[in-house]
């Protein structure tokens, strides 16, 4: 006989045949014996373990040494699509997709940190009596992949089908290789995330789309695996043992209905199995195994009736969640800070929870886990509460949506505004083209709107900053130096002064016409924090273009006797040394580039200030010679180029100059590959 146990509002239940009384029912489980239990589980969780284990170590040994290799991360791969840099993790996730095609998705089962995490949470749940249910949905399947194309696709067709056409700068730098790094965290959320993203992807994502519902809903590497599973040789298989008691579906932690398949197909064709063997360790009669033949895309199934997919949801249901999950996960990616892995994982969730609150509404019983949210058409206390979180969860979810889709808008008016900083903060006030002044009224509302929202706030976090950063540079391109100094003023009081809002305190004192206030003011706050090398930078790069070079070389001299060690002051002294029309002060800065190439060899810009200062003293064989060095160095500098072709001009070599000057224009330009 059958027995059909299924969950209301959970969509369709799990059909599994059950051993007949005596044994007859073609099993050779006695009555009242349990099935063989998984030895798998603990297995799989030793090596998990050990995966964590080996991270941490990683961690910890760039945390003792300050140098590492880069994170063994697939996400890595993003750098090499965008900019072509091979990373570790670019040739670890080439390498895991490579075996996938050959032994099916067991990288998923046995190496991924965030199953360990979801099976750690779902072994916690069935300690509690909570067995979470796979929500069966068509369309949402598809995101894992969709997730895929976005990351590791898009950046492709963008930069060599669109780009050449909307931002011809935009030149493909080449393949280079980055396999360490000082800053092993760089591309890693920190704990505000982290631990939501934890709770988020492991927990919920388990207790409301079942085992494995971010590896089934939500993960863009899956994307990936779950087809080429269809083209592994290595799979489960079965032998004519089986006797279909449907315990190796009972036991599965990858829902999949291995009865079904191996029965239908002799093997498991679904691209969702893990390879986590639960089912090959817990079959009773040892009929299931790992071996070799046809792959799942050519299998053929042995019954004329082959188990057809079960789905929780009716098309126009599919349609509606998949415009769900689509708004909250651009909504939440639009949020500052929100990896794309977390704002999947938010987006799969808030889509159950969209379908949850439409069953509420809709259906007549509902059920969540042991909690009986309506009956008989009644809703009760429990399916109320569940309800209003439900709704308010989606609100919130909204009303970011709402927030991010207009700084979106004022992103792309802000980029209407085209005005060199040069003039914005020149101090002659400038007034813009009717156009460019639209553009920058539109931003400003749009940036104040998400800041200061209809119902009274707006979403609090370091992305305020950036908002408040361009409203800022748009009240200066309109002339409102006043607006954008009060602003700048009042974040100084908020969150203290940092050097990003002196310097800009400054451009816009500058832009104002105060033009010895802001000196003044950069001057001071300098002073006070000597290592701010960007402010240092921008007041000496203003008293030189004013003609105040004395000035200049007075401030860099102050910056090298305040921080003598520091490779920077060095570098800026000495380049202002080495263009003196005096010949002692050229000396000088040759000297002190000297010095910054025993602390730092190989840099071809100081070889460049080192050749800057031969030439000034006549030295064109050393020169060059020097110039030379650093092209070898840097062959896709321009200036290095323009550089050479000019001192083999200085030195009437015109036809071995022309070539060069050349080929330094066209690299300026872009047209140099």
């Amino acid at each position: 006989m059958n027995c059909e146990t299924r969950a209301t509002g959970q969509g369709a239940g799990l059909s599994l045949p059950v051993i007949a009384a005596g044994g007859n029912g073609g099993g050779h489980v006695p009555k009242g014996a349990r099935a063989p239990k998984s030895h798998m589980g603990w297995r799989r969780a030793t090596v998990l373990g050990v995966v964590q284990l080996l991270m941490v170590i990683h961690v910890v040994q760039w945390l003792w040494t300050g140098n590492t290799i880069r994170p063994i991360e697939p996400s890595e791969s993003m750098e090499t699509v965008k900019d072509g840099i091979i990373t570790v993790g670019a040739v670890f996730f080439g390498l895991a997709l490579l075996s996938t095609a050959i032994f099916g998705r067991w990288f998923c089962g046995w190496g991924c940190h965030v199953v360990m995490l979801q099976d750690l949470c779902g072994h916690m749940m069935k300690r509690i009596g909570i067995r979470p249910k796979l929500f069966r949905s068509r369309l949402l399947l598809w995101m894992p992949l969709a997730l895929a194309i976005y990351m590791f696709l898009w950046p492709l067709v963008y930069r060599f089908a669109i780009a050449p056409y909307t931002r011809p700068e935009l030149v493909w730098p080449g393949f280079t290789t980055s396999f360490t790094t000082t800053n092993f965290w760089a591309t890693f959320p920190g704990l505000l995330l982290g631990i939501p993203f934890l709770l988020i992807c492991g927990f919920l994502t388990v207790y409301l789309l079942g085992a494995k519902g971010y590896c089934t809903y939500a993960c863009p590497y899956g994307g990936f695996f779950a087809p080429l599973d269809e083209l592994a040789p290595v799979r489960i298989r079965v032998t004519d043992a089986c006797t279909e008691c449907g315990h190796c579906t009972a036991v599965c932690t990858s829902n999949v209905r291995v009865h079904e398949e191996v029965r239908d197909y002799r093997m498991v064709v679904d691209q969702g199995c893990m390879k986590c063997l639960d089912c090959v360790s817990a079959c009773p009669e040892q009929a299931l195994f790992v071996g070799f033949g046809t792959p799942a895309f050519l299998a053929k199934a042995r019954t004329e009736t082959p188990a057809k997919p079960r789905f929780d949801l009716t098309w126009n249901e599919e349609l509606a969640l998949a415009a769900v999950a689509v708004g909250t996960f651009f909504a939440m990616r639009g949020a500052i800070g929100v990896p794309l892995l977390f704002a999947s994982g938010i987006a799969a969730c808030a889509t159950y929870l969209a379908w949850l609150l439409w069953q509420t509404i809709r259906a007549r019983d509902v059920r969540l886990h042991q909690m009986q949210l309506k009956r008989d058409g009644r809703v009760r206390t429990a399916g109320v509460v569940t309800a209003s979180a439900s709704a308010l969860v989606l609100a919130s979810l909204a009303y970011i949506g709402i927030l991010n889709a207009a700084v979106a808008v004022a992103d792309f008016e802000r980029s209407r505004v085209a005005m060199p900083p040069e003039i914005v903060f020149s101090g002659t006030k400038n007034e813009p083209d009717a156009s460019v002044a639209t553009s920058a009224r539109r931003a400003i509302a749009l940036y104040r709107f998400a800041q200061v929202a209809p119902i009274g706030f707006g979403i609090p976090g370091p992305w305020q900053r950036d908002n408040e950063s361009s409203v800022v540079w748009l009240s200066a391109v309109l002339g409102d130096y006043a607006g954008a100094e009060a602003i700048l003023r009042a974040a100084a009081v908020r969150d203290g002064m940092t050097e990003f809002t002196a310097a800009s305190l400054s451009r816009v004192m500058r832009g104002d016409g105060r033009f010895e206030d802001a000196l003044a003011f950069s001057a001071a706050q300098w002073e006070a924090h000597p290592e701010w090398e960007n402010l240092r930078e921008e007041l000496v790069t203003w008293l030189l273009a004013d003609g105040r070079r004395d000035d200049a070389l007075a401030l860099a001299r102050r910056a090298v006797e305040k921080r003598p060690d520091d490779l920077n002051a060095m570098r800026r002294l000495s380049l202002i040394l080495v263009e003196s029309p005096v010949r002692e002060e050229i000396e000088e800065g040759l000297a002190l580039v000297d010095r910054t190439l025993i602390l730092a060899p190989g840099n071809p810009f100081a070889m460049r200030a080192r050749a800057v200062a031969l030439r000034s003293l006549d030295r064109f064989a050393e020169a060059e010679a020097e110039l030379l060095r650093a092209i070898e160095l840097a062959p896709n500098e321009w200036r290095l180029q323009q550089d050479l072709g000019e001192l083999l001009m200085s030195t009437d070599r015109v036809r071995e100059a022309a070539p060069i000057l050349k080929r330094a224009g066209d690299m300026r330009l872009g047209k140099h590959r």
